[in-house]
């Protein structure tokens, strides 16, 4: 089996699996949750908790999920998740007549399962079979969702406003998230040695001489330490950049949750709120392409800064967007927002604090992110169902985005303590 470099192959399959298991169950309920509580009689409010609660389950358990990867690999923590997903959704298709079954199925089955079977699990795994080339093929992996999600949020919207039954796209969500399943068991390999192969597809020596070269060429925003996980969550620091991002978590969560609710109050078709989702999550591949092509030469930091403005800027327009143009605004900044914020929130970490840390870091910074982010749905329909509208959260939220962007533009790498080793 020492061919053809199989690293290839494994990121193909877990592009599909993100696409399949986060893509797809993250985006398509902003278009199908709509139409459910029209029909089952749903209020806002519930729409606004039944995505919180999707929201914080598909990031909360993180630090589980990581010791399930550890413990049993990538190949059988996929097949767990997208399982999960599979029972939520069938419930979703077929059972699910209540605000209580769909906390259940929609919240915690399918938003536990995105958690347990996507990025952590895939990322792992990747990782694993590329150095020279992993932040190429994490980049290539993390555009599924983005693509999945678009493609899937507007063919499911057409199927309901051909079918005029919401309970049959779920069927759809099940069947993908069940090819994710087999894709796992047949193609995911946990490392390249099971193979007969090295990473990268080439020498081990070869591999360790490339590493020895990246370190001596490590830009200046790389620190050369490697910070103690209790040393860098001590630092003021860490909380600065992972609170930056919070304004645009929620504006992004309220959005998926009560978007095309709110452009159907303002007049617009039936259809623009898949062309708004379609339109934000192709947008986000702007913000991972320059971040591809300058994220290496300039601070993570200073684009993040950009990103976060242009996210606010989407958040004001998005309770104003009357027009077809302004849809299309606002889409756009809350794809770009969101597209580079996650991942510049991963890489301005790993390069502030090093890789010995990273994981629980990144862990922590997920699951902050997601519950708190997560209160933004619940919280605008409750606001919405009293008669305030969404003018108030959506202003508050944008003006944290203005506060981050100024934050982010004033910190530096942070110096770390004196006794710690060489990265």
């Amino acid at each position: 089996m020492a061919g053809r470099f199989y690293g290839w192959t494994l990121l193909a399959v877990v592009w599909l699996i993100m696409a399949f298991n986060l893509g797809v169950p993250a985006y398509s309920p902003s278009v199908i949750n709509p139409e459910m509580g029209k029909s089952l009689g749903f209020t806002r409010e519930i729409i606004g908790l039944m995505m919180s609660i999707y929201i914080i389950l598909s990031g909360l358990p993180g630090p589980l999920v990581a010791m399930m990867v550890n413990r049993l690999g990538s190949r059988t923590t996929i097949v767990v998740g997208s399982l999960m997903i599979v029972a939520g959704a069938v419930g979703m298709a077929t059972v699910v007549d209540s605000a209580l079954g769909a906390y259940i199925c929609f919240g915690v089955l399918v938003g536990g399962g995105v958690c347990t079977g996507a990025s952590l699990a895939s990322q792992t795994v990747l990782a694993r079979w590329f150095l020279r080339r992993r932040a190429m093929a994490l980049s290539i992996m993390y555009s599924a969702g983005a693509i999945g999600g678009a493609i899937a949020a507007k063919l499911l919207e057409n199927l309901i406003l051909r079918t005029g039954d919401w309970r049959d796209a779920w069927w759809v969500i099940a069947g993908c998230s069940a090819l994710s399943a087999v894709l796992s068991l047949a193609l995911v390999r946990e490392r390249p040695e099971d193979m007969g192969q090295s990473v990268d597809g080439v020498a081990v020596t070869d591999a360790a001489a490339a590493s020895a070269a990246a370190l001596r060429t490590r830009p200046s925003f790389i620190t050369d330490t490697a910070w103690e996980f209790r040393d860098a969550v001590r630092n003021p620091g860490y909380w600065l950049i992972l609170s930056s991002l919070l304004g645009g978590s929620g504006l992004y969560t309220l959005f998926l949750a009560h978007g095309k609710l709110v452009l159907e109050d303002f007049g617009h078709a039936a259809g623009i709120g898949g062309t708004a989702v379609f339109t934000m999550t192709i947008s986000g591949l702007i913000a991972k392409a320059i971040i591809i092509l300058f994220g290496d030469r300039i601070d993570p930091r200073i684009l993040w800064a950009g990103f976060t403005a242009i996210f606010g800027a989407g958040g004001i327009i998005f309770v104003h967007a009357s027009t077809v143009p302004l849809v299309y605004t606002f889409a756009v900044c809350l794809g770009i927002g969101f597209g580079g914020g996650v991942v510049c929130l991963m890489a301005v970490i790993g390069n502030y604090y090093g890789l010995k840390a990273f994981a629980l870091l990144c862990g922590i910074a997920i699951a902050v992110n997601t519950t708190l982010s997560a209160l933004a749905p619940w919280v605008a329909g409750r606001l919405f169902e009293r008669g305030y509208g969404y003018h108030g959260i959506c202003y508050f939220l944008a003006a944290w985005c203005f506060a981050g962007a100024l934050v982010l533009s004033l910190i530096r790498k942070p110096v770390p303590p004196s006794a710690h080793k060489p990265a």
